[in-house]
């Protein structure tokens, strides 16, 4: 059997070759854990770098966009602040109301002319006929008038 000495010996030896083992895994797994890092970088570096490229042009072209956008915005910003545009599209509407107005009243006087040229030319007619029956008339009273005095007799 061991003696005490021995087993101190042995449980220094054993502790050693745990803290080597401890140390030799740990190694390991640092440089497994850094090759592994180098890969999966290796792989990926390039699609990353072409993504930041793409995302880089689309922001450019956003913060370009961004830009035209204020510049119209103002523009339109400064068309609706003006006064006098203001008051030309009142005036404007102002203008429309009285040319509508004006149609209606223009088409009702159509109507009315329409109405007053038929009804003079029906008058016209009337008297037309009204003056033929006169003269016809006269002209019955001048014979009968004429029948009345008689013919001169010849001998």
């Amino acid at each position: 059997m061991m003696t005490d000495m021995e087993e101190a010996e042995a449980k220094i030896l054993q502790s050693q070759i745990e803290i080597r083992n401890d140390e030799e895994c740990e190694i390991d797994f640092k440089e497994a854990t850094k090759k592994l890092a180098e890969g999966l970088l290796n792989q990926y570096q390039a699609q990353s770098e072409q993504v930041k490229k793409k995302l880089d042009e689309v922001r450019n072209k956003q913060e370009t966009l961004l830009d035209q956008m204020q510049i119209e915005n103002i523009k339109l910003q400064d068309t609706f602040d003006d006064v006098k545009l203001d008051e030309m599209v009142q005036t404007i509407k102002v203008s429309q109301g009285k040319l509508i107005l004006m149609k209606k009243k223009m088409a009702s006087i159509r109507e009315l002319t329409f109405k007053l040229k038929k009804r003079a030319l029906r008058l016209q007619q009337i008297k037309q006929k009204e003056a033929l029956n006169r003269e016809q008339q006269r002209e019955q009273e001048i014979r009968r008038e004429q029948e009345l005095i008689g013919k001169p007799v010849m001998s």
